[in-house]
């Protein structure tokens, strides 16, 4: 067989191979299904490939279920293979929006880059950049990239990107704003309803996080992100037995880790140790499964889980340290800062902390771990300043709150 013979043998290989694999993982929407098709009967299909990966990412979105990232995965690497990168930018570009949701952050941005500076028109592969700039903690140049997505289209995704970094910079006054413009109009989604109740939430705003929520309900009425957020909320308002059945609904559906420790969490506040145990029992080993798996998504989970759920303050401090390799988000900043408070190195903890608190985000729990760090650093006056701030922002920060 010739070289080329044996090379196009191998290329269907991988077409078929990603193709096939989708066995495993159900239901399938009809899209998925159409493309599947489509790379079946022509697995060297680039473009089906390339949007066989794209509907994949979206599924692991609607549903939950990590195990359509792989087959993300397979489809991208199966267009690369069939059409080289030079001529398959958007094979890279969907290549990158699966890095990016296995947070391979830095192999992201390198993939969405080398897309857009082939094909300057892949807004798509920019979005992503931005994404993965931001995730790293480069924020200036996510903004950058933002404002120049904003400029060429103002989208409800655009939008929703700015609010966030808005957020981050703690000015929830504008990502509100922007949120907002994304609801009530054709076309919404339960996502943008579900972000703009987060922020009410976040701001012990809870009558107006549960207006959005019982939007967002009506939008998608089992959505798992929906019923898990309103689980989160009843918790917060007191109507414990309300939450707790929304939460086994979540975890039936959707057996995730966060999802599990979130159930845990809830028996731990109403002081019931046995459920508690039972529920985080399953979160670490969930969490522990994906990670042997060579997946990155739980490295924060598990630092937090280790600081507050099941306190190991060796692990936190060793889960946290890998989550900010991975990324130097403030959000890893401000992991790593608990966990070495956990650890009783009070020192370490502050400098962290200000890092975190370096972009100016107002978070209600990140400003009184902060005040307790800062006051346990010999910084009283300080600490208990942060404390006022979080009662400010939040009058409801004590209630129950999932780990995000």
């Amino acid at each position: 067989m010739t070289t080329r013979a044996t090379n196009a043998a191998l290329l269907l290989a991988l077409g078929l191979a990603a193709a096939n694999s989708f066995a495993a993982v159900s239901p399938e929407s009809a899209t998925v299904r159409f493309l599947k098709a489509r790379v079946q009967s022509d697995p060297l299909d680039s473009v089906a490939q390339n949007r066989l990966a794209i509907a994949c990412v979206t599924e692991m979105r609607e549903t939950g279920d990590l195990a359509w990232l792989d087959r993300a995965a397979q489809s991208a690497r199966a267009s690369l293979a069939s059409t080289p990168a030079a001529q398959n930018p958007g094979g890279l570009g969907a290549l990158a929006l699966v890095e990016f949701e296995f947070h391979h952050f830095r192999e992201s941005l390198a993939l969405a880059q080398q897309a857009y500076g082939i094909d300057p028109r892949n807004t798509a592969a920019l979005a992503t950049a931005g994404d993965a700039q931001l995730e790293l903690g480069h924020y200036a140049e996510a903004e950058t990239i933002y404002e120049k997505l904003k400029a060429d289209e103002v989208t409800p995704s655009v939008r929703a990107r700015l609010a966030h970094l808005a957020e981050l910079k703690g000015d929830h006054h504008a990502a509100i704003e922007l949120l907002r413009q994304n609801v009530g109009v054709p076309g919404e989604t339960a996502w943008h309803r579900v972000r703009l109740g987060e922020i009410y939430f976040r701001t012990g705003r809870l009558a107006e996080a549960e207006a959005q929520y019982a939007a967002a309900q009506k939008l998608q009425p089992e959505s798992f992100l929906v019923l898990e957020h309103l689980a989160e909320l009843r918790a917060a308002q007191g109507k414990f037995d309300d939450a707790i059945a929304l939460y086994q609904k979540v975890v039936a559906r959707v057996p995730r880790g966060e999802f599990f420790q979130a159930l845990g969490d809830l028996y731990a506040f109403r002081r019931r140790p046995a459920e508690a145990r039972e529920w985080h029992a399953r979160a670490q080993d969930a969490y522990l499964k994906s990670v042997a798996q060579g997946n990155a998504h739980y490295y924060h989970h598990l630092a937090g889980f280790y600081s507050d759920a099941e306190e190991n303050p060796a692990e936190a401090l060793r889960w946290a340290r890998k989550d900010l390799e991975i990324r130097q988000s403030v959000n890893a900043h401000e992991s790593l800062a608990w966990a070495f408070y956990k650890n009783g190195d009070f020192a370490r903890a502050a400098e962290e902390m200000t890092r975190a608190l370096a972009l100016g985000t107002k978070d209600a729990h990140w400003l009184f771990h902060a005040a307790l760090i800062y006051s346990s650093a010999g910084e009283v006056a300080r600490g208990r300043k942060l404390l006022d701030e979080a009662r400010a922002l939040n009058p409801e920060y004590g209630s129950f709150h999932a780990h995000r």
